[in-house]
Parts: structure tokens; C-alpha cells; sequence
């Protein structure tokens, strides 16, 4: 490992050391303690008088000489080739003042070539390579016939197959060209017949043209009649053609031989050599086929299917016409069945015909009767009332008059089926003109005379009988308080414009409204489809709840009365929640029960008007 010195750098600024620089440094250098210069300055000043840098501090000489006893003991090193890259000292510097490193001889080195390595036995390995070449290339001259399909006249002409080496044999070449001739050809072996007539060697264009010019075309004209009612249809040779099957026959003839049997299974046989075999035996035993008369099955089945389309008609079910609103009849239309034709049932019955070679011959055909959905027996057994709805009026003439109005606005209604009735749209608005009177009538929670007042009694009584002849309930509305002519629950107000009474027939089936008033009395009845044997429906309310009347009175002062006068307008009233059950019956017994609605009837504070001047 190359030894690390120590080096002390001078501080300089750059300039150029010579005489001049060297007196003065001699100069202030006087104390006792200063350095001695290295005795290589004299000596070798006028190579250092012009070198650029630091200048280098001294040692102190016995510190030189004893590096200079080491040195000289250790063996001698050039520095810039053995030294310089083991005590990282670098490239020489003015810096260092241990100079004599730098001017050891150098020791000459030999350059020292490596050795260059003798190959033996080249003649060997010359030897191997040529023999090598020429297995390649003679085993290239051997594979030329298998790889590009050219042969040898006078060399012998091999193959590797499967690990062997297989050599060609002219004459079994010869003979398997020519089986592979006669086997894979696009013609029927020889020795087969069709209709007596030799097709080997021919192909199946040329088969099916030779075995028509000799086949026996008589025979394929038919004409068969289908009676069905009183239409007659013929199904004959012109829209059925009859023919023979030759090109189905002419295909089996072809595939004579083409196909492997199951005899050479468990032997050493190929499967080309059994074909050979299966084609030189139809030679000798020479099979033959016959054709026979078929027909074009598909226009057959066309024409059956068109004789169905017309045959079949689907049923007609009976319908109401009218009602009379006043004898209360309806009027029906008659039902009419439809039929059915089985158009597989004619088609298997005619290929029979036609199999058994029966070609002139008449059948007749019954189609199915198909009965209407619903026959006009049923309808006049089934329509008739629904049900019906009355309730008692008041000694109220006017009120009356209204009532009978409405009443008369709503009779003779016919609502067909998924059609919504509508009070105020069917009576429209009541007005004198129409000759509607004044009648109390409730609105905001007191009763007051309004032209038109009562007419709520007519849609109540409707509301009932609509309910019991199970139609939807679009839109109903109870009264500010209970009414006196219908149970809590059975109301249906109206006002025009506002409130209204809706229901909707969701039936299959038109209904019919008959509406009267007469001695006091107003009633409706809805006629249409029954609901049922023995069907019918009832209503049942119930209070849940009462409400009590607010205490104490509501005074309001009224500047339109009289100064000390004072009216009533509102009589104080206990209020009540009502839920309305509708129940199904038949026989008279409940079956099941629905909730219909919730009806609040409200509890009002009496109210007392005046006017205190």
C-alpha cells in the first residue's frame, strides 16, 4: 500500500516565483524559527524560476533525509506508471515540495505479448467437418423427392415416414395410382343399376338424364276433390306435380362404395383398400335401384293450408243492439258459431291418397264448430235489472221541481263500456232558464236558498244504485252534515261547478240509467249485465267516531240587518267519522265485505249574526 505524506501549501496569489520574490521572502523571514529552503532551489533554480502557483512551504531536513533512507531501502517505482494510481497523489504540482519522488529513473519494463495457445489435432477436426458436409449433402439429395415431389430416374427414390426409411416401388405405385384413379372420381362405380339401366361411369347429371328417357312417366296425373259445406276444392297433378325420385335414387347409386363399412374393423385392411374392394365387388354382383313416383309435398301442404284459411271463421258472439227505456227490452244480435279446419289432419289423408296411388277419388271434410263466447240466449237471460235505489222527498214544492229536473236530465243514459258518467256533465248547470228553483241548499256550513237546491237527493239516490250494480266510483263528496233522506255514509253531493258525482263502467257490457220522481218519491235503476245467480249488493255504515259540537256561540256582526236585529245562520251541530262497508251477498248471505270510504261530517259552532245599531 503506497505511503500518505503530508503536505503544508503556501497561500500565494498567483504570481511568477523568481530572484526578486526570493530576496524578499529572505528579507522577512529573520526569526529564528523560520524554514530552511530546500538546497534544490540553488540548484535547480532556472528550472523553477518561471513556474506559475503556490509556492510550497519546507520540511525540516532531518524529516527529508530520514523519508529518503525509507525510499531508498524500498524497491524502485516510476511514479506516473505504478504509483500514481495507488496513493492518489496525481499529475506532479508545484504543491509538493517532496520533489525527489519525481526524479527516480524510471525502470524500463518489457511489453510481454500473451503466449498464443496451439490447437492440436487440426487434421482430426478438418476431417470431422468434411465428413459432416457430406453426410448433409447426400442426405439433402435423398430428401429432394419427398420435399418437392421429384424423382429419381437412377438413383432409388426414399422417404422418411414415421421414423423409417421407405423405398419407392414403381410398380405398387402404378397400381395404387390407378385405384386412386378409379376411386376418387366424381362418377358412380361400375356395375350399378337404375331402373334396369347400367349408370357406372357416369355422373349424376348424366345418370338422372339416362334413367328419365327410360323411366315409365305414365301414371303421375291425379285429381282428387275436397268437399268441405258446399265449396268443393281440386287438388290434381297441375298445382300438386308427381313425379319419380330419380335424383334422390341417383344419389344413393353414387354413394355405392364411398363409404367405409364396419367388415374391416379388427383386420391389418386400410380404409382405401376396403374401398377398392367394395368398388370391384359392385362389378360382379351389380346392385340395382328403383325409383318410384312421389309429389312436391310442399305444395301440397300450401294448398291444404289455403283450403284451411278459408274454411276456418272465428265465432260471433251476441250483442245488446238497444234498450227500450220505456217497456225496460232489450234487443240482441244472433250468435253465430265459427269453424275450425285441421289442416294436418286433410294433409295426412291426402298424402294416403296419393301413397296408395288412389288419383281419382272425392273426400268430405267436416271442420270443427266453434260455439260463440256468448250466445243470445245467454244475453236475454243475463240482462236485465241491476239494481235499483229510491229515496222520500220533502212537501217542498220547489225542492221537488228540482229533484224532478234532475231526475228527468238523467233518465235514458246509456254509458258504454270504460266510458266515465258525469253528474253536472249529464244535467248540466242548473239554472231558472231551465226552470230550476230556489230550495235550501247547503254551502259554507249553512243552509240557504239557491236556485237549484235538492238536486244533491237525485245524485245521492244515483250514487246507491250505481254502488249497488258494482261500478267504479270515480268521484263523491258527502254533505256538511248527514242528511235526513239517506243513511250517514250513503250521500253524494254536488255543486255546480265545483263538486261532482263521476263513476265509471268497468264492464264488458253497456248500462242503462232509468231515473223518475213521483209522489215524493225519487228513484233509479241501472240495467245491464247481472252480477250473478243469486248475486247482489248492499251497503252498511258505521260511525267510528263522533265529533262533539264547539261550546259556546259565535257572534258576527251583519251591517245588512235591521240596527237591534239578529239571525241564526249557523245551527251548532255535533259532527261524526263514518266508514261505508260495501258487502257482497249471494242468496241473501254475505260473502265478503269492502271498505268503500271514510265520510267526516263536520261539528259546527252555532253562529249568531246582528247588527248592534
Amino acid at each position: 500500500m503506497a505511503r500518505r505524506t503530508q503536505y503544508d501549501l503556501y497561500e500565494g496569489d498567483g504570481e511568477i516565483i523568481g530572484e526578486e520574490r526570493r530576496e524578499d521572502r529572505r528579507e522577512e523571514r529573520e526569526e529564528p524559527q523560520r524554514r530552511r529552503r530546500p538546497a534544490y532551489w540553488e540548484t535547480d533554480e532556472d528550472d523553477f524560476a518561471a513556474l506559475p502557483g503556490k509556492r510550497p512551504l519546507g520540511r525540516e531536513e532531518e524529516l527529508r533525509e530520514r523519508d529518503r533512507a525509507v525510499r531508498a531501502a524500498q524497491p524502485k517505482k516510476r511514479y506516473f506508471q505504478a504509483n500514481e494510481g495507488k496513493d492518489d497523489l496525481g499529475a506532479p504540482s508545484t504543491l509538493f515540495d517532496d520533489f525527489d519522488r519525481f526524479y527516480q529513473p524510471a525502470v524500463p519494463q518489457r511489453n510481454v505479448g500473451k503466449k498464443k495457445r496451439r490447437t492440436k489435432h487440426r487434421g482430426a477436426w478438418a476431417a470431422v467437418i468434411v465428413c459432416c458436409l457430406l453426410f448433409l449433402t447426400a442426405a439433402g439429395i435423398f430428401l429432394i423427392p419427398q420435399l418437392t415431389g421429384m424423382r429419381y430416374r437412377t438413383l432409388p427414390n426414399i422417404a422418411f415416414l414415421n421414423g423409417s426409411i421407405v423405398l419407392l416401388n414403381e410398380k405398387q405405385e402404378a397400381v395404387h395410382t390407378a385405384n386412386r384413379d378409379a376411386i376418387f372420381q366424381e362418377t358412380i362405380y361400375p356395375g350399378v343399376l337404375i331402373d334396369g339401366v347400367d349408370v357406372g361411369g357416369m355422373t349424376k347429371a348424366q345418370a338422372c338424364a339416362a334413367v328419365a328417357a327410360a323411366s315409365d312417366m305414365s301414371g303421375t296425373k291425379f285429381d282428387i276433390t275436397v268437399t268441405i259445406g258446399n265449396q268443393s276444392w281440386q287438388v290434381n297433378s297441375e298445382r300438386v306435380p308427381i313425379s319419380r325420385n330419380i335424383e334422390e335414387t341417383v344419389d344413393k347409386a353414387w354413394s355405392l362404395g364411398r363409404v367405409n363399412t364396419l367388415a374391416f374393423r379388427g383386420t391389418d385392411l386400410p380404409p382405401f383398400e376396403e374401398r377398392v374392394r367394395e368398388a370391384s365387388r359392385l362389378k360382379s354382383e351389380r346392385p340395382q335401384f328403383q325409383t318410384v313416383k312421389t309429389y312436391d309435398h310442399e305444395a301440397l301442404r300450401t294448398l291444404v293450408q289455403g283450403i284451411a284459411n278459408y274454411v276456418d271463421r272465428d265465432p260471433v258472439s251476441s250483442k245488446v243492439v238497444s234498450f227500450d227505456f220505456t217497456t225496460k227490452e232489450f234487443t240482441f244480435t244472433e250468435d253465430q258459431p265459427g269453424a275450425k279446419l285441421d289442416p294436418d289432419a286433410l294433409y295426412t289423408k291426402l298424402c294416403g291418397l296419393l301413397d296408395d296411388e288412389n288419383y281419382f277419388t272425392s273426400i268430405r271434410v267436416t271442420p270443427e264448430r266453434v260455439p260463440a263466447e256468448v250466445s243470445r240466449t245467454e244475453l236475454m237471460n243475463r240482462f236485465g235489472l241491476i239494481s235499483s235505489y229510491s229515496t222520500r222527498t220533502t212537501s217542498n214544492k220547489n225542492r221537488n221541481t228540482n229533484i224532478d229536473l234532475s231526475a228527468r236530465a238523467i233518465n235514458g243514459t246509456t254509458v258504454l263500456p270504460g266510458e266515465t258518467f258525469s253528474f253536472n256533465e249529464t244535467t248540466g248547470e242548473r239554472t231558472a232558464e231551465k226552470g230550476y228553483r230556489e230550495a235550501a241548499a247547503i254551502s259554507g256550513g249553512a243552509s240557504k236558498d239557491e236556485v237549484g237546491g235538492g238536486v244533491c237527493q237525485t245524485s245521492s239516490t244515483l250514487f246507491n244504485a250505481v254502488v249497488r250494480a258494482d261500478l267504479e266510483i270515480v268521484e263523491r263528496s258527502p254533505h256538511a252534515w248527514p242528511s235526513s233522506y239517506v243513511e250517514k255514509g250513503f250521500d253524494a253531493t254536488v255543486n255546480w261547478p265545483g263538486l261532482d258525482f263521476k263513476f265509471k263502467n268497468n264492464t264488458d257490457w253497456p248500462i242503462f240509467i232509468i231515473a223518475s220522481y213521483a209522489n215524493q218519491k225519487v228513484s233509479v235503476s241501472v240495467y245491464g249485465m247481472s252480477l250473478g245467480a243469486d248475486m247482489s249488493i248492499d251497503l252498511e255504515s258505521e260511525v267510528v267516531r263522533n265529533l262533539p259540537q264547539p261550546a259556546g256561540v259565535n257572534y258576527k256582526i251583519n251591517p245588512d240587518l235591521r240596527p237591534g236585529e239578529s239571525k241564526q245562520t249557523v245551527k251548532g251541530r255535533s259532527g261524526c267519522i263514518v266508514e261505508t262497508w260495501k258487502i257482497y251477498l249471494q242468496g241473501g248471505r254475505e260473502i265478503r265485505r269492502e271498505k268503500l270510504f271514510t265520510s267526516t261530517y263536520k261539528a259546527y259552532q252555532e253562529t249568531i249574526e246582528y247588527n248592534p245599531r
